[in-house]
């Protein structure tokens, strides 16, 4: 029997589990593993992994507390350190607005303890559960606060309300700490923890896998894997439909797999519980849909709160449009720029209406072969003829002229915008200008239009945008970057972004992975900027000419066609072309009249 302390680390954020398993090499009496999951999901893994053979968990905030008071296994808590707290206190801007610190007590205690040292105020709301977290941050929100620093549970809640949230992470200085304690208090657990991985070995040895809640619907037992977790909220919500003698029998398709389910109460000691077994076969294919997507609300939801859109908040001029729009579930048709974030409005529509708990069906319009069109208007499975979806055509102006009119016709043909809800997204102009097909669409089907800005049109938006989503990319990354250098802010406030949030959050990425110091450089940024440029004269000759750039002329005749293809895209307008290649307009204009 190994003598090593066998710890489950249940990260709340990704991010996390590198600098968890960096310390613990530094630990030879520690056998690792880490996984993620924050609130519910941790405390699922928690019970998952309780008949296996650890000797203790670690977890951090709300998420720990959450986990102490679901399983008999010591839990140990990654504490939060005055440094964690001002390093995000520093990328906040605190001091340009009201601030406050939202969180469960292992977050709040160590901020009092240095709020009267800080030259700035900061008010400290401590909370007990996530209820209370979203009665504090709808209050903070009507109050107008610039900042919410908070624990992964109220960061979570906090962006759901579109607040500026800010999540306090644990450095390494925490987490080592939470080691040594580890080795401290670990003590005589081995006995149960041999006998529980006795018993696990037994019923995972069967073929069936088991899954067993309590009556009140906390999960109690469960044989699946992490991988296997998307499951427990499907047999969660048959709960109640399982009878009370007797078996129940039922299918349900995901991903591709069928699963042959069991159901009845079992009773012990006169507490309930409701087993399942169940068993999983893979279904036949019919074919790759490529282009064609189904998606969950939990799906979607994760895609959603996860891009940059979401992250800053760019939805919030249309909460009214979109609440109004989804009382009827009108067609939809959503226009805007390249990278203004046409798809993401299109699942905050679908997060929002009454079909959230029927599927997504995203069609990725330029992504469709001739054998896929011909499936989507003619067989019978197509999402064409489902009923209950919410159905996404992306880009519906990629397809050809004739594909857009037999799309129109095969759409009114199935009327299945009386079944479904039907979406659209197309690009447009600079000003927002359809094209006559397009046109169609909204004619023929009364489609409401959603018009999405460019990000140019309010560059003030900028440095709340770049804070907000430097605030993720540091977390995403397990970096400690604390903010943008002045003139750098400048460069990408000036900046065109005529790929809008796409061009921003790729750009942002880089500056993350590259940057060395504490802030991000105004050098770093002029870089990253000149590529955009080349990127992008590359990207409007491929958009507006189908002969390729023959690079094997001299660079003079290279830099003039390119010079002229920018100048082009800006309608002649010269000061507009100089400035998104980087040059003057003297430059410019010696570059279009160079023999």
């Amino acid at each position: 029997m190994s003598s090593k302390i066998r710890i489950l680390a249940i990260a709340p954020y990704a991010s996390m589990e590198p600098l968890l398993v960096k310390l613990a090499e530094e630990y030879p009496n520690i056998d690792l593993t880490v996984t993620v999951g924050d609130l519910k999901k941790g405390v699922e893994i928690a019970q998952n992994n309780f008949h296996a053979n650890y000797d203790v968990i670690i977890s951090r905030g709300g998420t720990a507390k959450l986990i102490q008071q679901s399983v008999s296994l010591p839990v140990i808590e990654i504490t939060t350190s005055a440094y964690d707290i001002l390093r995000t206190l520093k990328l906040s801007g605190a001091g340009t607005g009201k601030v406050a610190v939202v969180g469960f007590s292992n977050i709040t205690e160590e901020l009092l303890s240095l709020k009267e040292m800080l030259p700035y105020k900061i008010d400290v709301f401590t909370i007990d559960s996530t209820e209370e977290a979203v009665s504090v941050l709808q209050q903070l929100k009507n109050d107008d606060y610039h900042a919410i620093l908070c624990d992964m549970i109220t960061y979570t809640t906090a962006r759901g309300l579109g607040m500026n949230a800010f999540l306090i992470t644990s450095g390494i200085e925490s987490i080592r700490d939470t080691f040594n304690t580890v080795v401290l208090c670990c003590s005589n657990y081995n006995h149960l923890r041999d006998e529980n991985h006795f018993l696990r070995q037994l019923i995972q040895g069967l073929d069936t896998r088991t899954v067993v809640f309590t009556r009140e619907g906390k999960l109690f037992y469960s044989t699946l894997t992490e991988d296997d977790t998307v499951i427990l909220d499907i047999l969660h919500a048959e709960i109640n439909d399982v009878p009370a003698t007797g078996k129940r029998r039922f299918v349900f398709k995901q991903n591709n797999l069928l699963y042959s389910i069991q159901a009845q109460r079992i009773f012990l000691d006169k507490l309930e519980y409701v087993a399942f077994y169940f068993t999983t076969t893979k279904t036949p294919l019919t074919g790759n849909k490529c282009g064609i997507s189904y998606f969950n609300y939990k799906e979607v939801e994760k895609i959603y709160f996860n891009s940059i859109y979401s992250i800053i908040d760019s939805i919030a001029h249309l909460d009214n449009i979109i609440n109004q729009v989804n009382q009827n579930n009108y067609p939809v048709i959503i226009s805007g720029e390249v990278g203004t974030g046409k798809e993401q409005i299109a699942k905050a529509l679908y997060l929002r209406s009454s079909m959230k708990n029927q599927p997504f069906i995203q069609i990725d319009c330029d992504l469709l072969s001739d054998k896929i069109w011909d499936y989507l208007l003619n067989h019978h499975n197509s999402p064409l003829y489902g009923a209950g979806n919410t159905i996404f055509f992306k880009n519906v102006n990629a397809l050809s002229e004739q594909q857009q009119k037999q799309l129109l016709i095969a759409i009114t043909d199935t009327e299945i915008c009386k079944r479904s809800r039907v979406i659209f997204s197309c690009i447009s102009n600079s000003e927002g200008t359809l094209d006559s097909n397009a046109m169609a669409f909204v004619n023929h089907l009364h489609c409401f239009i959603i018009t999405l800005p460019a990000l140019r049109n309010d560059p003030s938006r900028i440095d709340s945008i770049v804070n907000l989503y430097l605030n993720r990319l540091n977390i995403d990354m397990a970096k400690q970057i604390l903010g943008v250098s002045p003139d750098a802010m400048e460069m990408l406030r000036n900046f065109d972004w005529p790929f809008n949030y796409t061009q921003l959050s790729r750009v942002m990425r880089n500056l993350v992975i590259m940057g060395a110091g504490p802030y991000i450089r105004s050098d770093d940024v002029q870089e990253a900027l000149n590529k955009e440029r080349t990127v992008t004269a590359a990207s409007l000759h491929a958009k507006n000419s189908t002969k390729p750039l023959d690079l094997s002329r001299p660079l003079r005749e290279i830099n003039k066609e390119i010079a002229a293809m920018v100048l082009e895209a800006q309608n002649g307008n010269q000061s507009k072309a100089a400035e998104s290649l980087g040059i003057s307009r003297t430059t410019l204009w010696r570059l279009i009249k160079s023999q």
